[in-house]
């Protein structure tokens, strides 16, 4: 293999392994600090138009790809390094003085790592220090900006120190020419000829699947997640004659999840540790255990929860029952929000912050929530406690909630900061769930239903089209099971012919308002249209 091609690997699986090390915490007390800085800066340049693209394309893929592709391009990065390193003129001066040469190379790629990487942390790290501060508190670890800078040049100094034993180990192993006639040594006394090559093939293998298996290893431990099948409810009316609709109350494996974090790296937090500090314009400061939060007087509620991000049609939104406290009681214990407060802002252990208006927190029905459906709530949905607020989008109810203060200016949340609505109202949605995938024949009875939402504002009907939107038929709803959920609906349809079908559905809010056909985007205040699916139907 030639120098160059060589410097290419060598600079490649030395990037993968220096990625693997940053991603298991190695030198960071288990948390991979950088990794994570660097994804916040990503998500900080990167268009909000463009990631919400990829949300409404790739759905939970998106996160995953980006995440990953990232941490491609940065080994993609270090293995153009390794090409530069390769075709250095001095690197065809390896034989006179193997050791010189080594040591050398060492310090050269140290050097290189430095000037090209280093930079780029240090740009990263100032914006994401508060993130990572947050995560480090929750896992019991207290450092201060100081001291968690310090820790994370020592762990770039021992990444690049990996990073330069590897990639030299590798460059003199895979660039070494064996060739007879050119001034390098010959083969060894009895070996086979084409034996060198073999022997460097052999590397070259090895090697890249160590590469390849430390990052796709890692990777996929902590992307890999367990899709399970929908439960299909049915009810004593129409509703069990419909086939593909949801369950009305999710369970909890199937509830959707968003967070501002990539794949596996939500934060998990110790209740034996964790506190929720009250501050801010609060008459008297104050701090809650666990379980005395869990102590205090308990409200049950049935909740619909729908990301902001959801596409007409798409699948992110779930219901389902939860139990907490009432956040205007946790406020009170700390003394009441100062009349000069204009909003309640909440900071979390992965260092997401939201903020809502003081009303909205004093509202009977926003809880801090501890269970969900029965159960402590599990760590993608926020343990110790999340916050549930009626009608607004799933980004103005954080999770793994640490810190909750009553400020008097217009605190911008993390998502807001980005481009996203500041009110998030929950938009009127509907969409179809049935019929699935089954062959459509004329005069035959088909069951069309599907979920419908309206945040705080309920849903007083529903309505189908089979023309592609020239009428509409009204749809049976089912009752919901409390005012801030979403309803089932249904309807029978017989096609009086063979064909191509444009079906849509829309519905009325509580108040009497009729959904907007007017198509948006999800960015900046959620999206809105009807959904539309077409059927074909033969005869």
């Amino acid at each position: 293999m030639n120098m160059s091609a060589g410097g290419v690997v060598a600079g490649a699986i030395a990037g993968i392994v220096a990625v693997t090390l940053m991603l298991r915490g190695v030198f960071t007390e288990g948390l991979p600090v950088v990794a994570l800085a660097l994804w916040e800066r990503a998500l900080r340049v990167m268009p909000m138009e463009f990631f919400g693209f990829l949300i409404v394309r790739l759905k939970f893929l998106a996160k995953p790809l980006a995440f990953w592709g990232m941490l491609g391009g940065i080994v993609a990065g270090w293995a153009l390094l390794g090409l530069v390193l390769g075709r250095a003129p001095w690197m065809r001066r390896r034989a006179a003085a193997p050791r010189a040469f080594v040591l050398s190379l060492l310090a050269t790629v140290m050097l290189a790592f430095a000037l090209t990487f280093v930079p780029l942390v240090a740009l990263t790290f100032g914006p994401a220090t508060a993130s990572l501060s947050s995560r480090l508190e929750a896992a019991g670890i207290a450092l201060s900006p100081v001291a968690l800078a310090r820790q994370v040049l020592l762990a770039l100094a021992g990444y690049a120190g990996i990073f330069a034993l590897t990639f030299t180990a590798l460059a003199v192993a895979l660039t070494t020419s064996r060739k007879n006639g050119r001034g390098e040594p010959a083969p060894a006394k009895g070996a086979p000829a084409g034996g060198a090559d073999v022997t460097r093939r052999e590397v070259l293998r090895r090697s890249l699947a160590i590469g390849a298996g430390l990052l796709l290893g890692s990777g996929l431990a902590r992307w890999a997640a367990a899709v399970g099948q929908r439960t299909i409810v049915y009810a004593q009316t129409l509703f069990d004659r419909i086939r593909g609709l949801p369950a009305e109350v999710t369970s909890t494996k199937d509830f959707y999840v968003v967070s501002k974090n990539p794949p596996g790296f939500d934060p998990v937090v110790d209740g034996r540790k964790w506190s929720l500090e009250i501050t801010g314009l609060v008459g008297k400061p104050v701090k809650f255990t666990y379980e005395e939060i869990r102590a205090m007087p308990q409200v049950g509620q049935v909740h619909t929860l729908e990301c902001i991000s959801n596409e007409v049609g798409g699948d992110l939104i779930s219901n389902a029952r939860w139990r907490g406290v009432r956040l205007r009681d946790v406020l009170a214990r700390a003394g009441g929000v100062n009349a000069k407060a204009i909003k309640i802002a909440f900071r979390c252990a992965d260092g997401y912050t939201e903020s809502i208006p003081v009303a909205d927190a004093m509202h009977a029905d926003t809880l801090l929530v501890y269970e969900m459906n029965g159960e402590p709530l599990p760590p993608s949905h926020g343990f110790p406690v999340r916050l549930l607020v009626p009608g607004l989008f799933g980004m103005k109810n954080p999770k793994w909630i640490t810190r909750i203060e009553a400020v008097n200016y217009d605190f911008q949340g993390y998502w807001e900061r980005s481009g996203w609505s500041d009110e998030a109202v929950v938009k009127t949605m509907s969409k179809f769930t049935a019929p699935g995938r089954q062959a459509l024949r004329a005069g035959e009875e088909v069951g069309l239903g599907g979920v419908a939402y309206a945040g705080d504002r309920g849903i007083r009907a529903v309505e189908v089209s089979t023309d592609d939107g020239r009428t509409w038929q009204p749809a049976q709803l089912k009752p919901p099971l409390g005012k801030y959920t979403w309803v089932l609906w249904a309807a029978l349809w017989t096609p009086t012919g063979p064909g191509e079908y444009t079906l849509k559905v829309r519905a009325r809010d509580g108040v009497g308002v009729v959904q907007t056909a007017q198509p948006t985007p999800t960015l900046p205040e959620g999206a809105t249209g009807h959904h539309a699916i077409r059927l074909r139907v033969r005869t």
